[in-house]
């Protein structure tokens, strides 16, 4: 499987459709309209799908990877789109596909490409031997057999979170994801509200699954694995976490890039509102230490508010930037009318200041 496939059973034989191919990466790259080349990827969708269901039309091409087309109730009444309860993040079937746990190509495979830097580059054996087995778990990392998904689940490659002095920030880490299961293919989606919800649904599972795949989506993963509008999924995570408290993990709420909720107001108004660390953690999808590290620079604000620092110096004192203490600041006169209520929630905190001073 290539990353940006994804695998569907029909009559107990597999059929990868393309989501995302590198033709259509290059058309992109080249200026061609991403109308254009939408198009031009359901059209070769379509003829794999008809490989294998050669009666197929496109509305069951729809069905699995664009729902929105089989939409034929655009208005009316407004309707709850929401589930009753939050993804239980224990139900996840996908597993974490650990590089180091992957094994290497058998050596006989790897034998032409270790002799080829041995001859050609004269490269020692041993050091060939390690950097050919390298390449080959790579490669298996990123392009895992049909055999190991199931119905409904891409390879994608997603932003990942873990932190190294060794790796690039930058990188992508290959994570397999539950776009659709066999239940939601037969979804009917004839209504606005229906499609609505079974794209909330997509969405807590495709995230909670890049999250515990050490990933993140951003928008723009989002727009293409799920054929929606930026404004639609910025709806769809408000709505969610208005209705749980739960901020799904996308890379503009873990990792700072892009234009979605603000999590570090969230952080501090769960805290205000009585919920640990723990409790905050895993309801935005965070680590206790990110939640710990929030509430740090809440208290500083705090702190600085009540000796009545001015504003100005507060970014130089701190080390951030204006934008986010202000942020702070909002916070700190929305939930705290008097330096009286400042300092008796910082003593509380194990923060020692003198009422008055």
């Amino acid at each position: 499987m290539r990353p940006g496939e994804v695998v569907f059973t029909f009559s107990g034989q597999p059929v990868k459709l393309p989501l995302l191919p590198p033709a259509a990466l290059e058309h992109l790259a080249h200026g061609v309209s991403v109308r254009a080349v939408r198009r031009e990827i359901e059209n070769e969708a379509f003829l794999a799908l008809k490989t294998a269901k050669p009666h197929a039309s496109f509305e069951d091409l729809w069905r699995l990877l664009d729902q929105g087309g089989l939409v034929s109730r655009r208005r009316g009444q407004k309707e709850d789109f929401l589930p009753e309860a939050p993804l239980d993040v224990q139900t996840l079937a996908v597993k974490h596909r650990r590089f180091t746990a992957l094994e290497a190509f058998p050596r006989a495979a790897l034998a032409p490409a270790i002799q080829t830097l041995e001859k050609e580059w004269n490269v020692r054996p041993a050091q060939a031997e390690a950097m050919v087995t390298l390449a080959s778990q790579l490669y298996a990392w990123c392009f895992p057999r049909v055999e190991e998904l199931s119905f409904g689940q891409v390879v994608w490659l997603a932003r990942g979170t873990r932190k190294s002095r060794h790796t690039d920030p930058r990188l992508f880490s290959p994570v397999v994801l539950t776009l659709l299961t066999p239940e939601e293919a037969e979804f009917p989606c004839q209504s606005r509200t229906a499609f609505k919800a079974l794209k909330v649904r997509q969405l807590e599972r495709i995230t909670a699954e890049a999250w515990q795949q050490d990933a993140v989506l951003t928008t723009l993963d989002l727009e293409w694995l799920l054929s929606l509008q930026p404004g639609l999924i910025r709806e769809l995570l408000e709505a969610y976490h208005e209705r749980f408290g739960v901020l799904l993990p996308t890379a503009g709420t873990v990792l700072h890039m892009g234009r979605t909720l603000t999590h570090k107001a969230i952080v501090v108004e769960m805290a205000l509102a009585g919920l640990t660390t723990q409790e905050i953690a895993r309801r935005i999808y965070h680590t206790p230490e990110a939640v710990d590290s929030y509430l740090r620079l809440f208290e500083r604000v705090l702190l600085l508010t009540y000796y009545q620092v001015p504003e100005a110096a507060m970014p130089r004192i701190t080390g951030h930037s204006p934008g986010l203490l202000e942020e702070h600041l909002n916070l700190v006169r929305k939930h705290f009318p008097s330096r009286e209520a400042i300092a008796a929630y910082l003593n509380q905190h194990g923060v020692k200041v003198q009422m008055g001073s």
